[in-house]
């Protein structure tokens, strides 16, 4: 039972945003909703006039009713929830001609519109119908109700209505702060502090997707490996801000040249980049990367680097027929990126 409990509000469940808070209140009140008309309706048929009894059982009825229809799609159950305890509140006021009536039920009725629609639509709602709830009980002032418990009620009700608002108001912007300090630290695991490209770690993740989207879509898929030559030499000549300089300037080259959104770019650590992109064929793979290629050669010290660099690429063709794993595909382009330097450097080797 507890495990159910657990699964069924989402306690679990990571908090991805503020719709997560929106998702638990409304698994709350289906349940609740159903352990409260159940109760109350057989205590209502004990201990309670027959119309009473007759109100509960048609909201009994109306709940099971709505959620075996919109049973697949949840919000519509709770807006409907929503509705029906709000004519139940007036019918219950009307039937009962105010007297009797328990302010409790406007009270959370109040809590429970502000959690599911926010603190905007929700002091909107709440508003009307606590005006029109004031306005119907105003019927029978004098009557059923000294004025004394009017304005008592009416003065209780507006500072819930007020304190409702300002609680829901201070929950979403933290849950709106809670999410963006997600997100960001989502985004510093996944990103090269440098370069402002992906890491390694997304890599790993990024390539195995990839591989398995292109077969689903028959889309050929290239992974390029780039390293860029004697790095250290550079480092040693120039000093390590030189050499962060040239990394960055290379990085800047790729995201200028590399713009659509299928595109991947990753740093892999030290002075390796790979590349991810679905070309049109094996020819304009090739030549993404040979333009790439020439426009390293031409960077400057107007673009940071203060000696000219040049870059060496293994590039793997992923068919949609090929059967292969991650290690497969990143060794045999990691072999290739070797084999370009092997053969003299700044220069594209490319797969069979």
């Amino acid at each position: 039972m507890k495990t159910w409990l657990k699964g069924y509000l989402l306690l679990e469940k990571d908090i991805g945003s503020s719709s997560y808070r929106k998702e638990v209140t409304g698994n709350f009140v289906i349940l609740f909703s159903f352990f409260l008309l159940i109760t109350l309706t057989i205590s209502n048929f004990f201990f309670s006039s027959l119309p009473i009894f007759y109100t509960n059982l048609g909201l009994l009825a109306a709940l099971f009713l709505t959620f075996f229809l919109f049973k697949s799609n949840k919000k519509h159950i709770v807006h409907a929830i929503a509705v029906v305890m709000c004519l139940g509140i007036f019918l219950i006021v009307y039937i009962n001609q105010g007297q009797g009536y328990t302010p409790i039920w406007s009270f959370l009725f109040i809590y429970l519109i502000m959690s599911l629609y926010g603190h905007k639509k929700g002091l909107a709602i709440s508003g009307i119908f606590l005006l029109t709830l004031l306005a119907v009980l105003a019927k029978w002032l004098g009557e059923g109700i000294s004025s004394l418990e009017y304005v008592r009620f009416a003065f209780v009700s507006l500072f819930t209505l007020f304190f409702a608002y300002l609680a829901e108001l201070l929950i979403a912007r933290t849950f709106k702060k809670l999410h963006a300090t997600q997100l960001k630290l989502e985004k510093m695991t996944k990103t090269d502090a440098l370069t402002g490209l992906h890491n390694r770690r997304h890599f790993n993740e990024t390539l195995v997707e990839k591989i398995n989207s292109a077969k689903r879509s028959k889309e050929l898929l290239a992974l390029a490996i780039i390293d860029i030559d004697h790095f250290k030499m550079h480092n040693d000549k120039f000093g390590h801000p030189a050499g962060d300089a040239a990394l960055v300037a290379l990085a800047k080259l790729l995201q200028e040249t590399m713009k659509r959104s299928d595109d991947v770019l990753f740093r892999l650590g030290g002075e390796e980049f790979a590349l991810l992109y679905k070309p049109k064929d094996d020819v304009s793979a090739i030549a993404l990367l040979e333009k790439i290629r020439h426009a390293v050669e031409q960077l400057d010290i107007s673009q940071g680097v203060v000696e000219r660099i040049t870059i060496s690429a293994g590039l793997s063709l992923i068919k949609p027929h090929y059967n292969t794993s991650f290690e497969q595909v990143y060794k045999a382009t990691d072999d290739l990126l070797y084999q370009a330097k092997e053969l003299g450097r700044n220069r594209v080797v490319v797969s069979p």
